[in-house]
């Protein structure tokens, strides 16, 4: 363990340690109380796949240009994965966390937040050290918590968030910082005429398809593994899920399109998806839809999408029109220049929240708020 304390104008080895973080980190867990400015010149490491940066919003001390820097500076990948806490009030840890290439973990918890002041003008009290592997993964949950309560930060989130002053008026020696408890952004659920009906015939849906499950985790693996064909698995899997069985979400559509589709590339991604742990499953989702986008497997969006969202209805939702007209409404889209995978993710977190945020709706999962969106945007 190392104490790291800092004074102004003294050298440390905080900045360097941070750098180190970044540069070194192939998975980052980063939770700062407030932002106000950014170092571009961080380097991350191309190989880090689990990046969590969670900030708050308290009093306003936030800054936008520090966001829009941290925006502009994330991979495309990676850019719904950079959070703000708009549900707590009294978000105050500034730590990081980071396992390396080597499978060691570290952290750098303290007094310091990721500003151009803890790293030069200020007192600060931080501690550096290696830590345990159960602690990582409590770190992890911990963070996974958090973000429960968390939405990414885009160009619409910013647009609506208000900056607390810099300057204190002369005409009163202390400025009065007023906390607000509301979010910034409001996710108010649609309720439309008629939604109790709808959800009832969701969760028939649900049933239907869980009935057949495990056949359709059958077909998925075998035509995963090669033991099928994709015209096989295309042919097969009304027998499944959709026709005579029922447990199909959305109408005829994607059918025609995605004769011809990749099934065992989307097989094998689904998969990987399924069966990573579930700290780690959003950004399995990330990576195994870009990769699919990147290959133009055509049935990576509406199909796919359903799959997850019948797999895991609580935290994947359908990809469809109605529920971007919904995001749109609300005026809360995804960050500018994501990947086709983080928007998707980005549209999981948003729609995990507004449940949370609306616990007297009678939709209890994103599968049946698909149904109630659906009925409003149709």
């Amino acid at each position: 363990m190392q104490l790291i304390l800092h004074a102004p104008n003294e050298d440390t080895d905080l900045s360097d340690r941070y750098a180190h973080a970044f540069a070194s980190a192939i998975e980052i867990l980063v939770v700062n109380a407030y932002l106000t400015d950014w170092d571009k010149s961080l380097k991350l490491n191309p190989r880090c796949k689990h990046f969590r940066m969670i900030i708050g919003k308290d009093f306003g001390i936030t800054r936008k240009a520090a966001c829009i820097s941290v925006m502009n500076w994330l991979p495309a990948s990676l850019k719904a994965n950079f959070l703000v806490a708009d549900e707590i009030v009294g978000f105050h840890p500034k730590a990081v966390f980071w396992k390396d290439a080597n499978g060691d973990v570290f952290a750098i918890v303290g007094s310091s937040n990721l500003t151009i002041a803890a790293f030069a003008t200020n007192y600060e009290a931080n501690i550096f050290c290696q830590i345990s592997p159960d602690d990582y993964q409590a770190a992890k949950k911990w963070v996974a918590n958090i973000i429960a309560s968390s939405v990414p930060v885009s160009d619409d989130w910013l647009e609506q968030y208000r900056e607390a002053s810099r300057h204190v008026p002369k005409t009163s020696p202390k400025q009065t910082r007023v906390q607000t408890d509301d979010p910034v952004v409001s996710l108010t659920l649609p309720r439309p005429a008629g939604m109790n009906k709808q959800i009832d015939v969701r969760r028939q849906q649900l049933a239907e398809y869980a009935k057949n499950s495990g056949g359709l985790m059958t077909l998925f693996r075998n035509c995963a593994e090669g033991r099928i064909t994709s015209d096989k698995f295309y042919n097969d899997l009304p027998k499944y899920w959709g026709g005579d069985v029922g447990g199909r979400l959305q109408g005829s559509g994607w059918e025609r399109q995605g004769k011809g589709s990749d099934f065992q590339a989307l097989s094998e991604s689904f998969l990987r998806i399924v069966d990573a742990a579930d700290t780690d499953r959003d950004d399995v989702v990330i990576e195994e839809m870009d990769r699919l986008a990147k290959n133009k497997v055509r049935t990576r969006s509406a199909f796919l999408s359903e799959m997850l969202c019948l797999k895991f209805p609580s935290l994947f939702p359908v990809v469809n029109k109605p529920v971007k007209e919904y995001l749109a409404d609300i005026k809360f889209r995804a960050p500018s220049g994501a990947s086709e995978g983080a928007k998707y993710l980005d549209l999981a977190r948003k729609l995990r929240v507004s449940l949370k945020r609306n616990p007297n709706h009678p939709a209890k999962n994103l599968a049946e708020l698909d149904a109630v969106i659906w009925l409003k945007y149709q």
